[in-house]
């Protein structure tokens, strides 16, 4: 008995000495310096885009970030932009609060900025007439020496205006003597024709040449306004009203919309209206024309118009007259305010109703016509001042023209 009792105290005392020794040497754990963060970009992760990080991390006492772009940081919750696609590895070193080994003072992770061009092939789509039809053709732009493609022919005349939809793919052709709007896809097949004044309840597309697409509508201008349908072309309805008064244009000719003002600038036709280069508002308030710094400032007649809006330019074809702000044909540019209007390039015998940019390159390209139908003409590129002018395409007979970024 007594020696059980002896083994039990024994026991107890071992288990007290074992308990607070452990207490003592241990103590409570310190915190440890955790690195962590989320992040968010703009314009749907698309270069450009600016990417916003917000810091998660625990218990740490100062922040250095190294966004793989070249710039770093010292703030909790930084910005940075990225102007250029790729994958970019950000880093995150936290200052530690101590220096236990099961600290993590450092994370790293892979940021992917979009190409919104991958994928995608640059094209200069253009239209042509001929003596008897017409067609579109389109041109891939890779510094190479330019070969034409030819759409699958349509019943194509006149085809003064043309859009791309690089969204959906598809493009868009409106034909001034036929009086009607066709689409094609992008490789120039399945041409139709989407709407035709012919048809009863489809009048409204008429005289069309101007075309520009926006979201889920093809707008067009003719005698009387601009007009709008569906992309196949139902629902086709009249958008913004020009009666003809003095305050406004009466016929679009060739026009651009601008995503930042919602506006549309346009020419307008001056063989039996006004003439001018206007704007208008989007909801088709506030019709104004645009003034330039020289005498006979209205007195302009344009068939093309080129909106340059990341450099604030507007390029216009216009007809010379006598003692104007154009008194001679040509390709001119100016602010979009109409003020330093500059004559920059010349056109051929005939008018021209095609002029576009390439931004890629920062080029210019416009049509030259010697005649109405026949294929000797060319399609002229220059600098963006109109400087170095090249005989880019030589024996066609360019109208309307748009180069786009698209897949094809």
């Amino acid at each position: 008995m007594k020696r059980n009792l002896l083994f039990i105290i024994s026991l107890l005392l071992i288990l007290t000495i074992g308990t607070g020794c452990k207490k003592k040497d241990m103590g409570s754990p310190a915190a440890s310096t955790i690195a962590g963060f989320s992040f968010v970009a703009n314009n749907d992760g698309y270069a450009p885009c600016e990417v916003e990080f917000t810091n998660l991390s625990l218990n740490s006492l100062g922040y250095l970030w190294d966004f793989g772009n070249g710039m770093t940081s010292t703030e909790t919750n930084p910005k940075t932009s990225f102007t250029t696609p790729g994958l970019y590895n950000v880093k995150l070193t936290c200052t530690t609060v101590n220096s236990v080994y099961y600290n993590k003072a450092d994370t790293t992770v892979v940021v992917m900025v979009k190409d919104r061009l991958a994928g995608l092939s640059q094209v200069l789509y253009f239209t042509s007439r001929g003596e008897t039809v017409g067609n579109g053709h389109m041109v891939i732009l890779n510094d190479s020496t330019p070969q034409p493609v030819n759409f699958i022919p349509a019943d194509l005349s006149r085809p003064y205006g043309i859009a791309v939809d690089t969204a959906h793919r598809k493009v868009y052709i409106t034909d001034y003597l036929n009086q009607a709007i066709y689409r094609y896809d992008p490789l120039g097949t399945n041409g139709q024709k989407i709407l035709d004044a012919a048809v009863p309840g489809q009048e409204i597309v008429g005289d069309a040449e101007a075309i520009f697409v926006l979201g889920d509508k093809i707008y067009w201008g003719r005698t009387g306004g601009i007009y709008r349908a569906n992309l196949d072309g139902s629902n086709p309805e009249l958008f913004i009203a020009m009666n003809g008064g003095a305050d406004e244009p009466q016929y679009p000719i060739d026009m651009q919309y601008d995503p930042v003002s919602n506006k549309i600038y346009l020419v307008n036709d001056k063989t039996d209206y006004l003439g001018g280069f206007w704007s208008v508002n989007f909801d088709g308030t506030n019709f104004t024309q645009i003034a330039f710094d020289a005498p006979g400032t209205s007195d302009v007649d344009g068939t093309a118009l080129e909106m340059d809006f990341r450099n604030g330019k507007a390029y216009l074809v216009l007809y010379g007259s006598a003692g104007t702000v154009a008194p001679e044909n040509g390709i001119y540019v100016c602010n979009l305010d109409g003020t330093s209007l500059t004559k920059i390039g010349d056109y051929g015998a005939k008018a021209t109703w095609g002029i576009t940019l390439d931004n890629t390159r920062d080029k210019l390209f416009w049509g030259y016509k010697m005649s109405n139908s026949v294929a000797d003409g060319k399609i002229i590129r220059a600098n963006l001042d109109g400087s170095n002018p090249e005989d880019w395409l030589t024996g066609v007979s360019p109208h309307a023209m748009q180069v786009v970024w698209i897949k094809l």
